[in-house]
C-alpha cells in the first residue's frame, strides 16, 4: 500500500532529474557546437589564406610592391633623374622572380646604354596585368569558396536540429555522435573537393607542377625583349632567355629550345593546359626568324605574341570559372548531400525505435 504513495512522492524527482539531464544534454551540445564552429572558423581561416594565395594575397600584396616601385623608377626617370642607388637595390630585393628579372635586364641595358623606360614599363604593365588576373579570379571563385564554408557548417546544423525535433535520438547518443562525425567527415571531404575545383579553375586547368611556368614563360618573354633593346642579336638573346627559364620550368625550357633555329619538338603526353605555354616559345621562334630572314626588328612581333598569350589564359580562366559553379555541384551531390539524407533517415530510424521498436537490441 505504501509503493504507490511512494512512487507518487518520487515523480516529481524523477521528472526534475530529467529536465536536469536534459539541460546538461543541451549545454553539452551547445558547448560542442561552439567548438566546433570555431574550430570551423579556424578552418576556414586556413583554407582562405592557402587558397587565396598561399597565397594570393600575399602575391598580390608582392604586385603592388613591385608596380609602385617600377613606377617610381619609371616618373624619377621620365622627369629627367637619376634614381638613387638604394631604388636600383629594392629592386633586386622584390619577390621572385620579379627583382631577378627586373634587376638583370635593366643591369643588361645599363651596360648596353639602352633605353630604360621601355623595358621598366613593360615589366610594370605585365606586373599589372598579372595582379588584375589575380584579383579577378579570386572574386570570381569565391561563390566557391563559400559552397565550401557552407558544405563544412551544413552538417552539424542539421544534426543539432534533428537532435532537437527528433524524439528518441538523445537516448542513443553514442550512434548519434559516430553518424555525424561520418556525415561531417563526407561534407568535409566535399568542401576540400570544391576548394581543389576553385584553385584549378584560377590556374586555368593548369597542374600543380607547371603552375610556376605561366609566370616563367612571361618573365622569360620580357627577358627576351629587354636583351634585343639591349642590342643583343636575336640568337643570343634567345639562347639567353632560354637559360633563364630553365632555372625556374627546366621543362618549358626544354620544349622552347635554346637555340633560335631548332625544328619544334613533338609534343606526345603532354597536359592541353601546357600547350598554350609551349606554344608562346614557338611563336617568339618564329617572330625572331621571321623579322631575321627580312631584316626587320623583332620588337613588335615578340611584343604582339605575348599579348596574344596573355588574352589567351585570360579566355581559358574566364571559361573555367564560368563552368565552376556547374562543376562544384557534383561534390554538392556526392558528398554533401548523401551525409545529410543519411542524417536525416538515421535519425528517423531512431525516432522510430524509440516510440515501436524499443531499443531495437541497440
Amino acid at each position: 500500500m505504501t509503493t504507490p504513495v511512494l512512487a507518487s512522492w518520487n515523480i516529481p524527482g524523477i521528472a526534475l532529474a530529467q529536465r536536469n539531464a536534459q539541460m546538461a544534454q543541451g549545454l553539452v551540445w551547445t558547448v560542442g557546437f561552439w567548438c566546433l564552429f570555431h574550430g570551423l572558423g579556424k578552418l576556414r581561416e586556413g583554407w582562405l589564406s592557402s587558397f587565396a594565395a598561399g597565397g594570393v594575397k600575399m602575391e598580390r600584396a608582392a604586385l603592388e610592391r613591385v608596380v609602385s616601385l617600377f613606377r617610381e623608377l619609371e616618373d624619377t626617370l621620365a622627369a629627367g633623374l637619376i634614381p638613387a642607388p638604394s631604388r636600383w637595390e629594392a629592386v633586386q630585393r622584390l619577390s621572385a622572380p620579379w627583382g631577378v628579372l627586373a634587376h638583370e635586364s635593366i643591369q643588361e641595358l645599363r651596360r648596353q646604354g639602352g633605353a630604360l623606360l621601355p623595358t621598366l614599363g613593360r615589366l610594370r604593365e605585365f606586373a599589372n596585368h598579372h595582379r588584375e588576373v589575380l584579383a579577378d579570379a579570386e572574386s570570381r571563385s569565391s561563390q566557391a569558396v563559400v559552397q565550401a564554408i557552407a558544405c563544412a557548417g551544413l552538417v552539424p546544423l542539421f544534426a543539432g536540429m534533428l537532435y532537437l525535433l527528433l524524439p528518441g535520438i538523445d537516448a542513443h547518443l553514442g550512434l548519434w555522435a559516430v553518424v555525424c562525425a561520418l556525415a561531417l567527415s563526407l561534407a568535409v571531404f566535399g568542401a576540400k573537393w570544391i576548394l581543389r575545383l576553385a584553385e584549378t579553375a584560377r590556374w586555368a586547368s593548369l597542374p600543380r607542377g607547371h603552375r610556376n611556368g605561366l609566370l616563367s614563360v612571361q618573365c622569360a618573354g620580357e627577358r627576351f625583349l629587354a636583351l634585343i633593346r639591349a642590342g643583343n642579336p636575336a640568337d643570343i638573346a634567345w639562347s639567353k632567355s632560354c637559360e633563364w627559364l630553365a632555372t625556374h620550368s627546366p621543362e618549358l625550357a626544354a620544349h622552347w629550345g635554346y637555340s633560335l633555329w631548332t625544328s619544334e619538338p613533338v609534343m606526345v603526353g603532354e597536359h592541353p593546359a601546357i600547350l598554350p605555354l609551349i606554344d608562346l616559345g614557338n611563336a617568339l621562334k618564329k617572330s625572331a626568324q621571321v623579322s631575321l630572314m627580312e631584316g626587320r626588328p623583332c620588337l613588335e612581333r615578340s611584343e604582339a605574341s605575348l599579348r596574344a598569350f596573355r588574352c589567351e589564359m585570360k579566355v581559358r580562366t574566364d571559361r573555367e570559372l564560368v563552368l565552376l559553379p556547374t562543376r562544384a555541384l557534383k561534390p554538392l551531390f556526392l558528398c554533401v548531400a548523401p551525409a545529410l539524407m543519411g542524417m536525416l533517415g538515421f535519425g528517423l530510424w531512431l525516432s522510430w525505435l524509440d516510440q515501436f521498436g524499443g531499443n531495437g537490441g541497440i
